[in-house]
C-alpha cells in the first residue's frame, strides 16, 4: 500500500481536507482523484450545514435577544391580542360552517320537494 504522499504527488493542497477520510477511501481502493473529490464534496456539505443549522450557542444568543426585547407585560399583551385573533377567526369559521349546513339543508329540501311533486 502506498503512502498518501505517494498516491497524491502534489501533496494535500486543501488544508481542511481530512487525512483520515482519505485513508478510509484509500483502504476501499478508491482512485486518488475520486477520493479527493468525495472528501471535498463532504467538506462543502458540512460548511453549508454550518450556515443553516443552529448551534447551542446560536439558540442561547436568540434566547437572550428575545428576553432583552420583550418584557413580561409586553408578552402578556401579545398573548391577549393573539387570543382575540384566534377567537375572531374561530367565530368566522363557525359562521361559515352554519351557512354551509343551512345551504345543504335547503338543497336536500329542494330535492325532496322535487321528488314529492313529480313521483305521484
Amino acid at each position: 500500500m502506498l503512502s498518501l504522499t505517494a498516491r497524491f504527488p502534489r501533496g494535500l493542497s486543501s488544508v481542511a481536507m481530512q487525512v483520515e477520510s482519505l485513508e478510509v477511501l484509500e483502504k476501499a481502493e478508491v482512485a486518488p482523484a475520486q477520493a479527493r473529490a468525495i472528501v471535498r464534496a463532504i467538506e462543502i456539505e458540512i460548511a453549508g450545514a454550518k450556515d443553516t443549522l443552529a448551534t447551542k450557542h446560536d439558540i442561547l444568543l436568540l434566547r437572550q435577544e428575545i428576553s432583552g426585547l420583550a418584557t413580561r407585560g409586553e408578552l402578556a399583551a401579545l398573548r391577549g391580542e393573539l387570543k382575540a385573533e384566534i377567537h375572531a377567526s374561530a367565530s368566522g369559521v363557525t359562521r361559515q360552517m352554519y351557512v354551509a349546513v343551512l345551504g345543504q339543508l335547503a338543497v336536500l329540501l329542494g330535492f325532496a320537494y322535487f321528488f314529492a311533486t313529480h313521483i305521484r
